[in-house]
């Protein structure tokens, strides 16, 4: 449950802001609410806020009766003359998009798989219309992207109205202060949309993600914005469009004979317009950007068996996105879908290499509260649940580990108790034959609320610090810890093999063997997880020999049985 002081925090008042940033935020070149005496940032860490000691030094407001002043135009123009953007203002005039010849379709217009990779060559540098202007359209191109267009459905007029004003002021602001940003920055969005696809190998790559690609992201967002907002988008941003054919393609090529070198081709091409981006405010808060880089996080999973090893490159990317558009993180934008994709792509690789979270979750989408909302607001209540469990199992907060430990696991009981029944499994059965339960959900997010919920629990159990290490109890406590870890365990690779319309299921059941697999001694438990590890790379590209192997040593199994 949320404590007071948080609901303080994240309800001040005006009167109880500082004049600077803390200390600690500004060494870290976080943003910080100024919330007086501890910012939200230091009382979620529970560290000790700083002030910064700086002070606004009072100016002269009064004047003699014979000062002069300076006559101005009502309107201003303020340009930027350096040698650089000079220089770099002149090669771009007249300049073109360059791309390459367009390849041509068949007369076919049914195309398949096949036919569709001898057309693929190097994807085009815009993936626009040759000849086509250069032009950056606004000055921030996430002004016109903010809201979904049924937003306005969702939300009140109150709420519209708002985000309308604080998107005029942001306008305003770029206009004013980035004029000499979208010159040296390159170009990301065209005039006019790619559609239609002249390229049937690109058709078909944007077709696979739609329809089976973007389910992976869109579990817990009613909007579906990746299903339906991104591919609408992507047509007037090639970063965008690209990450999605580069994804497409991996995932094409591990289930099937696509081309295996047509994604390198595609994410060449995002990395060369991407990463001059990555060292510019204004296009870390652009929300295209954001998705893009979500995209081509799923893709830098896809890459582990290849590289032998997660780089967490895009992961550190969406770092720095979450950190850079606090303020665009509003309910019904693409950067809150894109936000809570990225929490979960962070809960995996926590669990996986065994740290605690690092995204930034100070901020307003963060719910921790129990009180009614929809399924996808439980859903995504558990999400962050999970996180916090794994910042207290392999962070290093402070304090006495048991008060932190006891407010966790009563937050898990309550959410458990207090969960709609809208978000019950629609079946469930127990057999002696199976080793897992079968269970049904009807919906991606109850799915996921309920593993991830599952997932926390899971963590409580084995991180509990009331567990005596030593003594007569010891051995009879860890085997009614085990006795609880195998039965949860069960219930997350259950609801994965019962659920496998919807992939990530199984990619949180690939989690909780991966964390708790070492408590099933018995053979026919150990094959049941195998399947599911083997059956999840082999049908989602998501690699998991790493896992494999590991069990197998774990479980004392012959090389002959690997």
């Amino acid at each position: 449950m949320p404590s007071s002081d948080t609901k303080t925090t994240q309800g001040h008042s005006p009167q109880s802001l500082a004049s600077f940033g803390c200390q600690n935020c500004r060494e870290q070149h976080l943003k910080c609410d100024r919330v007086t005496p501890t910012c939200g940032r230091c009382l979620y860490l529970k560290r000790e806020c700083r002030p910064t000691g700086l002070k606004i030094r009072a100016t002269k407001k009064t004047y003699t009766k014979t000062q002069k002043w300076i006559k101005t135009p009502r309107r201003l123009l303020f340009i930027d003359e350096t040698k650089e953007v000079a220089k770099y203002a002149q090669s771009q005039d007249g300049a073109t998009y360059a791309t390459e010849e367009d390849i041509g379709s068949p007369s076919n217009s049914d195309v398949d798989v096949d036919d569709s990779e001898r057309e693929l060559a190097h994807p085009r540098a815009a993936a626009s219309p040759s000849k086509s202007p250069l032009s950056f359209g606004p000055a921030s191109p996430t002004d016109r992207f903010i809201l979904h267009e049924d937003a306005s459905q969702k939300h009140g007029p109150q709420d519209t109205a708002s985000n309308a004003l604080e998107n005029r002021a942001s306008r305003q602001d770029s206009e004013q202060q980035n004029v000499g940003l979208c010159l040296l920055t390159p170009r990301i969005y065209l005039d006019e949309p790619v559609w239609p696809l002249s390229n049937p190998a690109e058709a078909v790559l944007f077709r696979h993600f739609v329809q089976k690609l973007a389910i992976w992201l869109d579990l817990c967002d009613p909007f579906q914005s990746f299903e339906i907002l991104v591919p609408q988008r992507s047509g007037t941003c090639p970063i965008l469009l690209n990450a999605i054919f580069a994804l497409s393609a991996r995932h094409m090529s591990h289930i099937s004979s696509f081309d295996p070198l047509a994604s390198n081709r595609y994410h060449e091409e995002c990395l060369r317009y991407l990463i001059p981006m990555l060292d510019h405010a204004e296009t870390i808060s652009d929300e295209n950007l954001f998705a893009a880089t979500i995209i081509l996080r799923v893709l830098e999973e896809m890459e582990v068996k290849n590289m032998g090893m997660d780089n967490h490159g895009y992961l550190l990317g969406i770092h720095a996105f979450v950190h850079g558009s606090d303020r665009r993180l509003v309910t019904g934008s693409l950067s809150a879908a894109s936000f809570w994709v990225g929490l979960r792509q962070e809960i995996y690789s926590a669990v996986m290499n065994h740290r605690p979270v690092r995204i930034n979750m100070v901020h307003s989408l963060v719910d921790r509260s129990l009180c009614e909302a929809d399924d996808y607001s439980w859903a995504n209540r558990a999400v962050v649940h999970c996180a916090d469990v794994l910042n207290f199992c392999f962070g290093d907060e402070s304090g006495p580990a048991t008060p932190r430990w006891e407010e966790l696991d009563t937050w898990n009981k309550q959410w458990l108790a207090l969960l709609p029944a809208s978000c019950a499994p629609i079946f469930q059965a127990n057999s002696d034959e199976d080793a897992f339960p079968e269970i049904w959900y009807h919906r991606s997010c109850h799915v996921i609320g309920a593993q991830h919920h599952l997932l926390a629990e899971l963590f409580l159990i084995r991180f509990d610090p009331k567990v005596p290490r030593i003594g007569g109890y010891r051995r009879t406590a860890e085997k009614v810890m085990t006795e609880r870890i195998q039965r949860l365990v069960r219930k997350v690779c259950g609801i994965g093999l019962g659920n496998q319309w919807t992939p990530p299921s199984m990619f949180t059941a690939c989690m909780a063997i991966a964390a708790f697999g070492d408590h099933f001694p018995e053979r026919r438990d150990q094959e049941a997880m195998i399947d599911i590890l083997k059956k999840t790379e082999k049908d989602h590209a998501r690699p998991t020999e790493a896992v494999q192997e590991q069990m197998m040593g774990c479980w004392g199994w012959m090389a002959e049985d690997y």
